[in-house]
């Protein structure tokens, strides 16, 4: 959800203060609206006061949201890779199924959905 942040700030010698608008996160960028006289500053619905000028588009800073960058190992989507069980005497695939989560055969993945062998091939 966008946010409108505002700024004040007095020079020497001035009646009012002079406002400066910023929009942060949001996918769309700023823009003004009119709706039964009454003005906005979009995304965000801020509500202009009537004594307050309607400020240039190119005066809005905007700052767009920016997803995160997933975590996802490099590894290779078709290798299945095979881990020793902790006491050594059975192997366990791992392998990235269609949505680029890793899973594994062994019974602790089947019940808590991670376990050390999707640790292993991670860190690899």
């Amino acid at each position: 959800m966008a946010q409108v942040l505002v700024s004040e700030f007095y020079h020497t010698g001035m009646k009012k203060p002079k406002r400066r608008y910023a929009i942060k996160g949001g996918l769309i960028p700023p823009f003004t609206l009119v709706i039964d006289h009454d003005r906005y500053v979009m995304p965000g619905w801020y509500k202009l006061s009537k004594d307050e000028d309607m400020p240039n588009i190119e005066d809005i800073a905007y700052y767009p949201y920016k997803p995160k960058k997933a975590n996802i190992p490099n590894i290779d989507s078709d290798t299945i890779y095979k881990v020793k069980s902790s006491r050594g005497d059975k192997e366990y695939e791992v392998q990235m199924d269609n949505s680029g989560s890793l899973q594994c055969t062994c019974p602790g993945y089947t019940f808590r959905r991670r376990c050390r062998h999707i640790e292993e091939v991670s860190t690899r």
